[in-house]
């Protein structure tokens, strides 16, 4: 099957990418070309997807070269892979749902994924082509909008040999994400000064993290580790004894969670999204109704036992299973019959 990947512009298309839609999509198209398929990225001209490789910016948007804008970014790039479209049996944009009105205009059928929780806009917009062929990543991620059914609700999945086995953790908890509100890490930090135990905390450095995380890095109860990614981040969640995941508002996944998970780290998150698809409670982690329900958890994570976290996280949230799923999704439309353009 000849199969174009629609990228978003955020971060390259690498295997270390810091943009875990990129960094997905590699894995994706590289999982693709093993099983035979001929795969075509369409991303920034400095990725390395290992297949052809179609671009219409250098980098990322804001870099030199670039555009400032990402809206225009992202459009130029669906624009391109449009234009393009008769090359392909199958295309796959994960660029938001802005693909939906250009479906029309393909000459090949394309599956649309949206990798945030949507909004009113997205669910209006979807509205508007109800025939597009949407995938969800989660179960939670549409539920708001039970008139809107996506073609499939496919999880994300990982290669576990990124992700090594640690069985002996060492003495600390760990926070590992985006320094805003929403994320919790001034709950981390609580959580973890409650009791009385040792936190690091990974990410970039923002104007939120400056303002309201930075005053408690001490260097002894709090650290900060800086960003992360590739073989220092599995370093970092295989040798803690828990990862912490205080969300306060619904994500539509939440990969750090199975990325610890793999290394056999347990987890303590908030229970909400889709924390409870993720989460097995007492198998591989706990979710939290309450902070102080969560405060409780963090303790008891340290007695589940290490490999049987990592074989639930194998068991389910595999890269071979993402990719056998979307290769259904895709096979599926494209044997659909496509309706002449309407005039």
């Amino acid at each position: 099957m000849r199969i174009a990947q629609i990228a978003t512009l955020a971060a390259p298309v690498r295997h270390d990418s810091s943009g875990s839609v990129e960094s997905l999509v590699w894995l994706l198209t590289r999982e693709l070309q093993r099983l035979g398929h001929e795969v075509t990225v369409f991303a920034t001209a400095d990725s390395d997807p290992n297949c052809r490789l179609e671009s219409v910016l250098p980098a990322p948007y804001g870099s030199p070269g670039s555009l400032d804008d990402w809206h225009l970014c992202e459009w130029l790039n669906l624009a391109h892979a449009v234009r393009k479209s008769g090359d392909f049996d199958i295309m796959h944009s994960h660029a938001y749902l802005w693909g939906l009105p250009l479906g029309p205009l393909a000459k090949s059928r394309i599956v649309h994924t949206l990798h945030i929780v949507p909004d009113e806009n997205a669910a209006r917009l979807w509205s508007i082509h109800p025939q597009a062929c949407v995938t969800a990543v989660s179960r939670h991620q549409w539920s708001a909008f039970p008139q809107l059914r996506p073609s499939a609700v496919i999880h994300h999945g990982l290669d576990s040999a990124d992700f090594p086995f640690c069985e002996r953790p060492e003495d600390y908890l760990l926070y590992l994400g985006r320094f805003v509100s929403g994320k919790g890490p001034l709950h981390a930090i609580a959580v973890a000064r409650e009791l009385g135990l040792r936190l690091i905390m990974a990410g970039q450095e923002n104007a939120y993290f400056h303002e309201h995380v930075k005053p408690h890095v001490d260097g002894k109860c709090v650290e900060y580790a800086g960003y992360v990614t590739g073989r220092r981040k599995a370093e970092l969640l295989g040798n803690a004894r828990a990862l912490l995941y205080p969300i306060q508002y619904p994500e539509a996944f939440g990969l750090v969670l199975v990325e610890a998970m793999l290394c056999g780290t347990p987890v303590v998150a908030m229970n909400i999204g889709a924390v409870p698809e993720i989460v097995e409670q007492g198998v591989n982690g706990f979710g939290a109704a309450t902070l102080d329900e969560f405060r409780r958890f963090v303790p008891k994570s340290f007695e589940l036992p290490r490999l049987p976290i990592r074989q639930s996280a194998q068991s389910h949230f595999s890269l071979a299973n993402m990719t056998s799923a979307y290769l259904k999704v895709y096979a599926d439309l494209a044997r659909q019959h496509r309706p002449p353009l309407s005039t």
